[in-house]
């Protein structure tokens, strides 16, 4: 995440920041940043308030809170050209889980399957006995529900092309 702040700046911490996500369906990382006014209406039209304010006061995403229903209440709100339009894939972001699931440590767990509408996440056999998730990654909406519900929050979610 950017430190945005005059003392990120000064220091360069901007330059090591790790990508975040933006809300859905907004341009690219530079636009965003140049065009965001950091209003906060779309935190505040936000159905399932992951939207909060991170560093520097810009939106992001934080799956923790919540899935996105992708509503576009937050694109609808925004007063600036910084959203496509609804028709548009919302973005580019997918999971991955951590050799930290329970499941790898045989312990059985399945409830990012329990809460992945889109289904994409299923278990399968191993070995072991204990079933290992398996994603389908290119049904996967990035809708998040996944990411709250996990007990040692081992899943996330990440722009593709920063895997």
């Amino acid at each position: 995440m950017a430190d945005i702040t005059r003392r990120g700046v000064l220091t360069g911490a901007w330059r090591r920041a790790a990508p975040v996500i933006r809300p859905p369906w907004s341009r690219s990382e530079d636009h965003f940043i140049e065009s965001c006014t950091r209003c906060n209406h779309c935190l505040t039209h936000c159905e399932t308030s992951i939207l909060i304010s991170g560093p520097g006061g810009y939106p992001v995403v934080d799956f923790l809170q919540g899935e996105c229903t992708f509503c576009y209440s937050c694109a609808a709100a925004c007063p600036e050209p910084i959203f496509l339009p609804q028709l548009s894939q919302p973005w580019d972001i997918s999971i991955s889980i951590a050799q930290t699931c329970l499941a790898y440590r045989s312990i059985e767990c399945r409830r990012c399957e329990d809460n992945c509408e889109p289904q994409v996440i299923a278990f399968r056999p191993s070995l072991s006995g204990i079933y290992q998730p398996n994603i389908d990654k290119q049904g996967c909406t990035g809708c998040g529900a996944c990411v709250a519900g996990c007990p040692v929050s081992a899943i996330t979610l990440e722009h593709e092309n920063a895997q």
